[in-house]
């Protein structure tokens, strides 16, 4: 399954992280990725928790004695975050500025004295490094025997001050067992720590900043639902300076109810994959569980099964049907239209409606999914005009005749022609040409936005003028593209920020951010 990055998916990224990481994410063990469960418990990762963000006082960071198959282990160490188990030595990953524990799992019993002396000696060693950015912390330790051991990270209190991120290792290389034995240096945890971003909302004019969110780890984040109730969170798992793609860490945030849902499966908002999955009408797809794999339960997860592979699969304007690109695994042009009801389980085919070669990414050549944008009246979709190009074949479903036209958006044909357009339909905004009405232009292509609902106002953000690329700000604007006037909302908003979307009644703006925005 392939989780595709429209330009609609804000990331959680500042903006020096980006520079920085580009996409990585990461994966857990290979048997944790198969099973979608940890050694130490057997449990499946799906479960409901709080946002989970107050730091740890003294005492609630320690834990009963965990069971753990200390008879299978392969390695002198294994080492947990307790926050989320799959996140296991040896690894480099991100965690959050709060107080982390960690359980420590030994194949020997070891002499309790030598580990946590080994465990402070390495902090203490790396941080003396200079200019790559670790730091020393604080270790509280408690021993539920010989073999088990949980750790209490704490940051000292200038940490972050002086740059964005910071990083600590917690090793037990050379430590002694019991029997004299020195455990191996392979299987450290490096923790690299950055600020988490929040959902805020900011009234219409400028006027209210509200933050709703209080999140303790550094996620992707997308709203699904038009009533901006749930988000898709896809965490960091593997962190390091490169373009590698790595599997994630998703979970569900359910704004009313301030609860995360964790599922060991991948989610994704544009399906591709095999026949046999599953649609949650909150706005995510997942592939059919293997064997073992055990999701949350909801009344909104329906199970589709369509004869062939789909190519795509995106959700109606209602989300009570899917549309899908479907054709067999190896097939690559030329795919049946599938309009599948999930109430009733019938489905309507259209033998080779979608015409021309699947998308495949300009960047790395990987084959993206066919993704529809329905807005109740038509259904787009852009294919490739061939195999290796870029060239758009662009349609549309139209709902009222049930049949596929043509749909000719003013884009450049080698140019992606996504956009996203008022409630109504009479004004797009295309990323790669602009603000229409139609075929007539208004407005030159800007930064990050959206349309208010209900309303003919667009919202984006675009950069203000900085002396030194270090002072980057970004101004939120409102164009009304019946009047074509335009207005500054918010000046002086942190570089890092990003639109996630507005409120039904078009009243807020929901915005994601690391840094507090100021009233």
């Amino acid at each position: 399954m392939f989780l595709r990055n429209l330009r609609g998916m804000s990331i959680a990224l500042g903006f020096s992280l980006i520079i920085m990481t580009g996409c990585s994410m990461a994966a857990a063990s290979s048997a944790q990725k198969q099973t979608g469960t940890n050694p130490a418990t057997g449990a499946s990762s799906g479960k409901a928790a709080p946002s989970g963000t107050t730091p740890k006082a003294a005492d609630d960071w320690k834990q009963k004695e965990r069971p753990y198959d200390y008879a299978s282990m392969k390695a002198d160490v294994v080492i947990q975050l307790d926050e989320d188990t799959r996140l296991q030595s040896p690894l480099r990953t991100v965690v959050g500025p709060t107080p982390q524990s960690y359980t420590l799992f030994f194949r020997e019993e070891m002499d309790r004295g030598s580990v946590e002396t080994t465990i402070r000696k390495h902090a203490k060693e790396e941080a003396a490094r200079e200019g790559l950015g670790f730091i020393e912390p604080t270790f509280a330790f408690q021993w539920l025997n010989n073999r088990q051991l949980q750790v209490l990270v704490t940051l000292p209190a200038t940490a972050g001050k002086e740059r964005d991120w910071t990083e600590y290792v917690l090793s037990a290389g050379g430590a002694k067992s019991t029997k004299g034995t020195v455990i191996g240096a392979a299987n450290a945890f490096h923790a690299v720590v950055l600020a988490p971003s929040q959902i805020w909302r900011i009234s219409v004019d400028g006027k209210v900043r509200e933050k709703l969110t209080d999140f303790s780890v550094m996620t992707n984040m997308k709203f699904l639902d038009r009533e901006q109730r749930y988000v898709l969170q896809s965490r960091f798992t593997k962190y390091c300076e490169c373009d590698a793609r790595y599997p994630m860490l998703y979970s569900i945030y359910d704004t009313k109810t301030k609860e995360r849902t964790l599922y060991p499966v991948e989610l994704a908002d544009n399906y591709r994959g095999a026949g046999d999955f599953i649609a949650d009408r909150r706005g995510f797809f997942y592939a059919q569980p293997d064997k073992g794999i055990t999701v949350p339960p909801s009344d909104s997860a329906v199970r589709v099964q369509v004869q062939g592979y789909v190519h795509g699969a995106s959700f109606s304007y209602d989300q009570k049907q899917l549309l899908m690109a479907v054709g067999k695994a190896e097939q690559k042009k030329d795919l049946d239209l599938v309009v599948f009801d999930l109430e009733k389980g019938t489905e309507k085919r259209i033998p080779g409606a979608i015409k021309g070669w699947v998308p495949t990414s300009e960047s790395n050549g990987e084959i993206l999914p066919v993704a529809f944008q329905d807005d109740g009246r038509y259904a787009t979709f852009a294919m490739r005009s061939e195999e290796s190009g870029f060239e758009e074949i662009r349609l549309r479903y139209e709902w009222k005749s049930g049949k596929v036209i043509a749909w000719t958006p003013p884009v450049p044909a080698d140019s992606w022609s996504g956009y996203v357009q008022s409630t109504d339909g009479a004004y797009q905004m295309y990323w790669n040409a602009g603000l229409f009405k139609g075929n007539v232009p208004l407005m030159d292509m800007r930064g990050d936005g959206l349309w208010l609902p209900g309303t003919h106002r667009f919202l984006f953000t675009e950069w203000e003028k900085a002396a030194q690329e270090t002072d980057l700000k970004q101004s939120l604007y409102l164009f009304d593209a019946d009047t074509k006037a335009q207005s500054v909302l918010v000046s002086g908003l942190p570089a890092g920020l990003s639109i996630l979307g507005a409120s039904a009644d078009g009243k807020w703006l929901y915005v994601m951010t690391d840094r507090t925005l100021a009233p």
